[in-house]
């Protein structure tokens, strides 16, 4: 093979890798919609579902957070780590739940009417629950910068508490 044919098949075999990358992994959630995003996440991170644990891993994190709450997953991660134990969060963020069902019904999501960063995100999953996301919309696409519970503190709240 010439050099430039070298060449010619190193472009075209990048060209590819690029376009069949960003098939794979949603190049359109940039285009996607807030409330699309959030079923999205409920698709990914299903309990009952072989889904690895994904609050350690910055790269899946920023796919789905903000960096701020990026930041605090992984400095809560380290902790974790560090303490060999529990640092500031002991539930599953999305579901607000330590226990599971193995299927997740009923999911809503719903702007919060008068603000275009709030969505009413309703499920089924030992009981119903209602949480309060509230996304930016980034470069990136849609991600979470907070999750409000039902009772107690944010998510931000509880991962932004001081760590010992």
């Amino acid at each position: 093979m010439t050099t430039l044919q070298n060449m010619i098949f190193r472009h075209a075999l990048f060209v590819s890798l690029a376009f069949t990358s960003a098939a794979c992994f949603g190049a359109d959630t940039k285009k996607s919609s807030p409330e699309d995003f959030i079923r999205s996440l409920y698709r990914f991170h299903q309990p009952g579902k072989d889904t690895p644990n994904w609050f350690d891993d910055k790269r899946t994190l920023s796919k789905n957070f903000d960096k701020e709450l990026t930041a605090l997953f992984i400095k809560d991660d380290e902790c974790a780590k560090r303490e060999q134990g529990v640092c500031n969060l002991d539930f599953d963020p999305i579901y607000d739940a330590q226990d599971f069902d193995k299927k997740t019904t009923n999911l809503q999501v719903a702007a919060v009417a008068g603000h275009s960063e709030l969505f009413n995100v309703t499920f089924t999953n030992l009981g119903t629950r209602t949480l309060v996301y509230r996304l930016t919309n980034t470069p990136s696409g849609w991600r979470i910068s907070d999750i409000k519970y039902p009772e107690g503190p944010s998510l931000k709240e509880i991962l932004s508490r001081e760590i010992k």
